[in-house]
């Protein structure tokens, strides 16, 4: 696939305009506001005060950002048209990197507890990124499906990490690491306030910038995309190395929050992140929907998981729910795009 192909072709379009796109994005924000009102409705009645606590509000915070980047990751992986698959994977894999080199020693007597640290934060990010990259690479450039890759890559990943560690955890992180994620701005976590900020930049530059566009354009119809001229494998190619990055940066957080990190560690996100995207109003085939939603889609997801464990659901038990959920969403996505484009047929129909 080339990064450019001669515009003075244009092919025909199976995929709806952007009047069409638009009136799907807005029905599925209608969806997620109006499912989470609905949520929110049922939870005060059944838990009341055990949920809707000081307490248990800045917990439920306190525990979004990891969950949120895996959600960002697999979304910008989404608007594509593709999946990221290995992102968990590539989140334990960066995080062991990152393990080593703290507890490692050689390494804290030659740099100190925060040279250490930063050395280990810098390898585990770059790690991550380059894994997103060669993700990115075979997609691209050899036109491996995303699903295909990303499965390949997470078995590969997660065999590096159990080659290194020997299915043994890692522990003993320094505190001034670990102590990262207790840091508030008055009642709120540090980390869910930047993690606020990265979603708004994030959001605004993927909906603004050339490279969001293209990929949005690639998403929404492949063929058409090619008779562009945009650098579109440049673009998918970047967008996994950020979808890399992202799983990287949620492994550290994982590794702060745990103090240790193992193997399968965080397995349980996978299923959820997608089942974010997709609640979201992220279109699995391409093209649509705003990374701001995929934020509040995880801060639902994050209050129905705290209710869970307040009303003693096992994780079995959740496994099963996140799965129907799944399938439930994705079927919803369906209709509204059924409905966008048989309304948009019809209206045309009596213009003309």
């Amino acid at each position: 696939m080339a990064d450019t192909t001669p515009s003075h072709v244009a092919p025909s379009s199976k995929r709806p305009g952007w009047q069409a796109r638009l009136n799907e994005e807005f029905l599925a924000e209608v969806v997620l506001y109006g499912i989470a009102a609905i949520v929110l409705a049922l939870i005060a009645l059944r838990l009341g005060g055990a949920f809707f606590n000081s307490t248990n509000l800045v917990s439920v915070l306190e525990q979004v950002p990891e969950f949120a980047l895996f959600s960002l990751a697999m979304a910008i992986a989404m608007i594509t048209g593709g999946i990221d698959l290995s992102v968990i994977a590539v989140a334990d894999l960066s995080a062991i990197f990152a393990a080593y080199i703290m507890t490692n020693p050689s390494i804290v007597d030659v740099l100190g507890p925060g040279g250490a640290i930063a050395l280990a934060t810098i390898v585990a990010l770059g790690a991550s990124a380059l894994m997103g990259l060669f993700n990115g690479i075979i997609i691209a450039r050899f036109g491996v499906p995303a699903l295909v890759t990303t499965l390949g890559t997470m078995l590969l990943y997660f065999g590096l990490a159990s080659g290194l560690t020997g299915g043994v955890g890692i522990t003993g992180m320094p505190s001034a690491f670990t102590d990262i994620l207790t840091l508030k701005l008055g009642p709120i976590p540090v980390s869910f306030c930047g993690l606020a900020v990265l979603f708004v930049l994030a959001s605004f530059y993927i909906r603004n910038s050339l490279f969001g566009k293209t990929l949005y354009l690639y998403g929404d119809n492949k063929v058409a995309a090619l008779f562009t001229g945009l650098p579109i494998n440049r673009a998918i190619i970047i967008s996994y190395a950020l979808s890399g990055l992202l799983a990287g940066a949620a492994g550290l957080i994982m590794l702060a929050r745990f103090n240790s990190m193992k193997v399968g560690f965080g397995d349980t996100f996978l299923l959820q992140a997608i089942l974010v995207a997709v609640l979201a109003g992220m279109d699995p085939y391409g093209g649509r929907g705003r990374l701001l939603n995929v934020l509040a889609a995880v801060l639902l997801l994050q209050c129905v998981e705290n209710a869970f464990t307040i009303e003693g659901l096992s994780p079995y038990a959740k496994k099963m729910i996140w799965g129907g959920l799944l399938l439930i969403f994705m079927a919803l996505n369906f209709f509204v795009r059924r409905i966008v484009r048989r309304s948009l047929t019809r209206a045309a129909l009596r213009a003309g």
